[in-house]
């Protein structure tokens, strides 16, 4: 049955960004919200209490009749469909969608612009989305996985006459555990059919669930062929793998964008004179592709270009924190080697003289094994001597088991081993990197990672 023939939800794990964005859809919608999380601080918190959503315990059992509650969405984090408050829903029939699932009911009744790739596609959509809130407010419906777009009041919006619905497209799987189960995966994107797909960077990411690259590859393959009849699908040109699998796609309906800095793009970043308020190359490439999709729905390029110039990132994407006279602190979302090596040559580009101090929390014990040799050079290959990589303990997701082999003096050791001159220590927690930081002179700190190594700054 139709997620929108029902009247009151439980969102189980809410403080998710995903799962907040879609709270504030299904308000839209005139439904009611209430749901479960543990009792941590999330980005997401200032949204929430702003929506007055009442957060209960997740581990405890809620009284699901008593509330009158007739649906339930989960996330792939806390067990997924296994939690104990899914499973009770469903013992009581009632009915039940995943994350991926609840946005697609909202994404495919319009025409659904998909921002997909490893590393920029909660930057890309964020984008798309603010340009479109300037130049055509009432076509706008969005679900962005971010804990606030800086300047935009919410994270998540549906607008039942809108024309455009912009999400960021998640190609993690519904359920971590369905292959342990004999299960087949599903991608989070599976669900959705979008007119217009823009993918920013294809690299292999998730090893806890695609077993190498090319399952990586495959994913996003049958992610491509899903684009509606005649739709678009705009892509980095500069990554050959990306170039190769669009070539193979065997829908001649669908009009192919390539973007980037090539000479082969049909969208060369050469060709634009962007004046952005967030820094580094990946922003401006961000921008084109932005630029790029929005102009295949007929918006003015100068008016796009115009509305990009007064985005000021979202929340945890090289968020300037605080800023006084002597020290510039910055916090990013960065977990892959990729993106964390983007900021630091990003910090490199902006801040080529001053001592800075990155500090980087792994995400994940899966991911940090898989791409062990991709993080030493990442964290170590573009940062110069004056510099200092501080390290904290990995992340564990709720997803994965504790990985007693695994762990960042690992990290340390390997670096140092290849790379004599960087300055690398495990600091272990967030209070030792926060005191740390406190006695130590620099120009820039910045925390990076997924996991809560974003919380050191609330104790500076």
């Amino acid at each position: 049955m139709s997620l929108f023939a029902k009247q009151k939800f439980y969102l189980v794990g809410i403080k998710g960004v995903a799962m907040t964005s879609i709270a504030q859809c299904l308000l839209d919608a005139g439904r009611e919200v209430l749901g479960s999380d543990l009792a941590e601080d999330f980005v997401t918190e200032p949204i929430l209490k702003k929506l007055a959503i009442r957060i209960e315990d997740i581990t405890t059992i809620p009284d699901f009749n008593n509330q009158k509650i007739d649906a339930v969405i989960y996330t792939a984090a806390h067990q997924g469909i296994d939690n104990p408050q899914v499973q009770e829903a469903i013992r009581l029939g009632l009915s039940v969608y995943s994350q991926a699932e609840a946005l697609a009911e909202f994404f495919n009744q319009q025409a659904g612009l998909a921002v997909c790739g490893v590393g920029g596609k909660s930057t890309v959509s964020a984008m798309i989305a603010f340009v479109l809130e300037r130049l055509a407010p009432a076509k706008l419906s969005y679900s962005v996985g971010v804990g606030e777009i800086i300047g935009m009041a919410k994270t998540g919006q549906w607008q039942a006459q809108g024309e455009y619905f912009v999400a960021e497209a998640d190609e993690y799987v519904v359920d971590p555990h369905a292959k342990a189960k004999g299960q087949a995966i599903q991608p989070r994107f599976s669900f959705l059919k979008p007119f217009l797909t823009v993918c920013t960077n294809l690299k292999y990411d998730h090893p806890d669930v695609y077993e190498d690259f090319t399952a990586t590859k495959a994913t996003f393959a049958q992610f491509f062929k899903q684009i509606k009849n005649n739709g678009f699908l705009i892509i980095n040109g500069d990554n050959p793998d990306l170039v190769e699998l669009s070539q193979n796609i065997s829908r001649p309906d669908i009009s192919i964008i390539t973007f980037g800095e090539g000479k082969h793009c049909q969208f060369k970043l050469s060709d634009y004179d962007f004046k952005l308020q967030v820094p580094g190359k990946f922003n401006l490439l961000n921008a084109l592709a932005a630029l790029a999709s929005l102009k295949q729905l007929g918006f003015v390029e100068k008016e796009i270009i115009g509305a990009l110039a007064d985005f000021r990132s979202t929340k945890r994407r090289f968020e300037l924190v605080k800023k006084d006279e002597q020290t510039w602190h910055f916090d990013d979302y960065a977990h892959h080697p990729s993106e964390v090596l983007a900021v630091i040559d990003t910090l490199n580009e902006n801040f080529p003289n001053g001592k800075k101090l990155i500090a980087f929390q792994p995400h994940t014990f899966s991911r940090t094994r898989q791409l062990f040799d991709e993080f030493v050079e990442a964290l170590a290959s573009h940062s110069k001597n004056t510099d200092e990589i501080l390290l904290i303990d990995i992340f564990p997701s709720a997803r994965e088991a504790f990985d007693s082999e695994m762990n960042c003096d690992k990290l340390v050791a390997a670096v140092k081993a290849k790379y004599p001159n960087c300055q690398i220590q495990n600091l272990h927690t967030i209070p030792a990197l926060a005191k740390y930081v406190q006695e130590t002179p620099h120009q820039v700190f910045i925390t990076i990672g997924a996991g809560d190594i974003y919380q050191a700054h609330e104790l500076l």
